[in-house]
């Protein structure tokens, strides 16, 4: 796999260019997306007089959360949770309007060359030798799947000039690792009429006009691509970062598709792809785990496939902004130390996402729920969501099984490609055939 990780690497960076020039590209990068479709969720725009600011997606920025730790820390946690596109671009061009960012490392390739994080010093970090391998050596396992596209290993460790490097440790890293999750194929085992263990079901026949695909054009491509592959109709050397050419025979047999009927729906957030499941429109859609479970919760069958071929993987981490020093430093490192210790994890594990310390979270879940959502074992008892819901019955395991398993089946990561704005020009002519 072509290197990717340092400065003088391929893809978004400022070597060679302009500040300005760079953060015009970023700026039709993240333009792009959002024409595109982002993820639109509420948001809470609170802003604290004398705390921190937070801002993110839904997964991280829910109001439990940062109201627990303000009431931990005695510092009031404001967050906002933000569409994708507006995440994005409020990371790269207002860095002085949070303190903390709860974004993601495969966005790190226009983050970081920006300018709007400060490298983190892992000697203020508490437990920073009890996160797993996953984001420092990129495996759980040495029998592990690294995956293509932009592993979080590649955007992590910082050099002494603060350039990322994939070789660590050192002692400065861009963002501490944090919420995580792989990510597949959601489908009613009624409506299909079989197990679904490969994405090549995304494009069988037999679920015609049943099939709905994420509306993010950096994530549908991949599902698509992964779907391709395993139907043996196309064979990409890196489905993180398609050429040109690989982009054009991808959304040329999305449009055939389309122009067929082969698809109900493309949706933008975890509520239309509920929705498209519990109603039936569908049969079978990429999807998120926890929309999944959300499904369960409405009585409705739905199961969340475990793809030979392997999962689409991503990662969360906890920033800082360049912007903050001094008593608010304090308080960043105070928050994220706070995330680690786990009560935060076991919240977002009771959502199906894991967190980078398993054992700290697990201090705060009960036996039955660290066995089911991190172990792979069997429900001993009906579980709940956080919010109260049981949405996983007893003797129910997980699908994909445990933690270790699901996370060293990674066959690409959610990736920002070289070639992100043609690709979002050919995905909007999919979108318009």
């Amino acid at each position: 796999m072509k290197p990717k990780s340092g400065e003088g690497s391929r893809k978004h960076t400022t070597q060679g260019i302009g500040r300005r020039q760079f953060l015009g590209k970023a700026a039709k990068a993240v333009a792009a997306g959002v024409a595109a479709g982002a993820f639109p969720y509420s948001f809470n725009t609170a802003r604290a007089a004398d705390g921190l600011r937070t801002i993110g997606l839904g997964v991280s920025i829910v109001n439990e959360i940062q109201a627990k730790a303000s009431k931990d820390l005695g510092v009031t946690i404001s967050g906002q949770a933000l569409g994708y596109g507006e995440m994005l671009t409020k990371q790269i061009t207002q860095s002085d309007q949070f303190e903390i960012s709860e974004g993601y490392y495969n966005d790190m390739d226009l983050v970081w060359p920006a300018g709007s994080y400060q490298p983190i010093d892992t000697k203020r970090i508490k437990d920073f030798d009890k996160i797993t391998n996953l984001v420092k050596t990129g495996k759980l396992a040495p029998n592990a799947q690294e995956g293509q596209g932009d592993a979080p290993y590649k955007h992590f460790w910082l050099d002494k000039d603060n350039k990322r490097t994939a070789k660590g440790p050192t002692r400065y890293v861009t963002a501490i690792p944090a919420f995580h999750n792989a990510d597949s194929i959601g489908y009613n085992p009624k409506a299909t009429g079989r197990k679904i263990e490969s994405w090549a079901e995304l494009f069988s026949p037999d679920f015609k006009g049943r099939v709905a695909l994420l509306n993010v054009p950096q994530i549908g491509t991949m599902d698509a691509a992964l779907a391709m592959e395993a139907k043996g109709l196309a064979k990409f050397k890196d489905k993180g970062n398609l050429t040109r050419a690989e982009i054009d025979v991808l959304v040329n047999y999305l449009i055939k598709l389309k122009k067929e009927g082969h698809f109900r729906a493309f949706w933008e957030n975890f509520g239309q792809s509920v929705n498209l499941m519990t109603s039936g429109e569908v049969a079978l859609e990429s999807m998120w785990s926890p929309a999944v479970t959300a499904v369960k919760a409405e009585g409705v069958p739905c199961v969340f496939a475990f793809p030979k071929e392997g999962m689409r993987g991503w990662h969360g981490h906890l920033a800082i902004s360049s912007k903050v020093k001094g008593k608010q430093l304090d308080q960043c490192y105070e928050y994220i130390n706070w995330w680690l210790d786990g009560w935060a994890g076991a919240f977002v594990a009771r959502q199906g996402y894991y967190t980078s310390i398993p054992l700290n979270a697990k201090k705060f879940m009960s036996q039955e729920e660290y066995d089911y959502w991190y172990e792979g074992k069997a429900a001993a008892k009906p579980l709940s969501d956080p919010f109260g819901t049981v949405i996983v019955p007893q003797g129910e395991v997980r699908d994909g099984g445990s933690y270790v398993t699901r996370m060293s089946h990674i066959a690409v990561w959610n990736s920002v490609m070289d070639e992100n704005e043609y690709l979002v020009k050919r995905w909007t002519e999919f979108l318009s055939a």
